[in-house]
C-alpha cells in the first residue's frame, strides 16, 4: 500500500512540477517579451517557428522542468 501511495505522490509531483515550469517560462517570456521584442522575434525567426515570446517561454519552462541538474550533496 506504502509503495503504491509513493508512486502516486511521485507522479504528483512530476505533474504540478511541469506545469510549474510551464506557468514560470510562460510569465518570463511574457516579461522579457516585452522588453526585447525584436530579439524574440529574430529567435522565433531562425528557429522557424511562428510563436509569441510567452508561448516560447512556457516550451523552454516545460522542457526545462525535466532537464534539471539535482542538487548536489558535497
Amino acid at each position: 500500500m506504502q509503495a503504491l501511495f509513493m508512486t502516486l505522490l511521485a507522479g504528483l509531483l512530476l505533474f504540478f512540477g511541469c506545469l510549474a515550469g510551464t506557468v514560470i517560462g510562460s510569465v518570463v517570456g511574457w516579461i522579457v517579451g516585452l522588453f526585447f521584442d525584436g530579439t524574440m522575434l529574430l529567435l522565433a525567426q531562425a528557429l522557424g517557428i511562428e510563436a509569441a515570446p510567452y508561448q516560447l517561454g512556457a516550451m523552454v519552462g516545460f522542457l526545462g522542468s525535466f532537464f534539471h541538474s539535482p542538487a548536489s550533496k558535497s
